[in-house]
């Protein structure tokens, strides 16, 4: 495969099709063309929302992935003030209790305790090292996994080659659990690095038959921001591309959503998306057709396993939408707009269906 720019994973968010409902129920009764056209069109509005939320649902890994826009614009601010005397080892007492008690990551990460936690980290660079050298102690506990989450969330925007050396020492002789700790607290540091880019490749090529569950988490690591050489860029598809093949579909997943991104719209790739379109796993489904859509292939070559995903009674719905946003970006002949537009139209009909009235 030849291959584009590279482009960052973000996680993406998208608003639930019931607020939509309400809106479209004005639109029932008329069975005019005009009607039919103000529905399909409304219909492709929320089809591109869904589809959003299936794309971001396709990346799915054990790693928490850090919206870092959002982060940017309101960073963590000093919190309750009768946690602002404590210092950082008071601060990670609560935390480590609240791990200890198996508490989810998402409500470790809401605690005052944690956003407090990264009030420090983020103003105290001291802070920051001195909380690096105990998660290399704590690495692959559930403390580790806590503390990555933190420093990956405190590092966004920043320059820290300690972070990254501290990764790249795991990912070469950490225990599974310690990579994935490492792969968390890389969080969305610039991908422009060729000892972690390195290390990441010598996982998938060694341990992903072995730990599936890892190597979905280091096929995500490889999404990060960066430019390198084509070489790299070669290599790095090299690796991936046979992962389509893995018995695990989490692997199959993160793998496809890579390609995606990075490979050219050659006949090689078309050929990989096509028979991901018919895999057995309704996430690398979705994820595929949605790729069959992005830009750059021919229409002939993707409309018939558009229109079948479109048109299969027993297809996931979440596949569906994606064909449906899919087949947007193409000037479509009269057959398969005439599929589309009813599809859009029955569609719309079973949302309005459980509407507000």
């Amino acid at each position: 495969m030849r291959l584009l720019n590279f482009k960052s994973i973000t996680l993406l968010s998208a608003l639930t099709a019931v607020c939509l409902f309400g809106y479209f129920t004005s639109d029932r009764g008329s069975g005019s063309a005009r009607s039919t056209q103000a529905r399909a069109g409304q219909a492709d509005v929320l089809a591109a929302r869904q589809a959003k939320l299936i794309r971001a649902q396709a990346r799915g890994t054990n790693i928490v992935v850090i919206d870092t826009a959002q982060f940017a614009e309101d960073p963590p601010s000093q919190s309750d003030d009768t946690l602002q005397d404590q210092s950082v080892e008071q601060l990670l007492e609560t935390i480590e209790s609240l791990t200890l008690e198996s508490k989810p990551n998402e409500e470790i990460r809401d605690s005052k305790e944690f956003q407090q936690l990264l009030y420090l980290l983020t103003s105290d660079p001291l802070a920051r090292k001195g909380l690096l050298e105990r998660f290399m102690s704590v690495s692959g506990t559930p403390l580790g996994d806590a503390l990555s989450l933190a420093l990956a969330m405190s590092v966004v925007g920043r320059e820290t080659p300690e972070v990254k050396a501290a990764a790249t020492q795991l990912l070469r002789s950490g225990t599974a659990e310690q990579r994935l700790n490492a792969l968390q607290m890389l969080g969305q540091v610039d991908g422009n690095d060729g000892n972690i880019r390195s290390a990441v490749l010598d996982i998938l090529r060694n341990d992903a038959d072995a730990n599936p569950k890892l190597a979905a988490a280091a096929i995500t690591a490889l999404g990060r921001k960066g430019v390198v050489s084509q070489g790299d860029y070669q290599a790095m598809v090299d690796t991936i591309a046979p992962l389509m093949h893995s018995k695990d579909p989490q692997v199959r997943q993160a793998s496809l959503q890579m390609l995606s991104q990075w490979a050219d719209r050659d006949a090689t790739a078309l050929q990989t998306f096509t028979e991901a379109a018919y895999d057995a796993d309704v996430g690398v489904r979705a994820a595929a057709v949605a790729a069959l859509g992005q830009g750059g292939f021919d229409y002939q070559s993707v409309r018939d396993t558009l229109i079948s995903a479109l048109q299969n009674p027993g297809e996931n719905p979440s596949v569906k939408v994606a064909a449906q946003q899919a087949l947007q970006g193409f000037p479509l002949d009269e057959q398969a707009l005439t599929i589309y537009q009813a599809y859009a139209s029955e569609s719309l009909n079973q949302q309005s269906g459980v509407g507000f009235n």
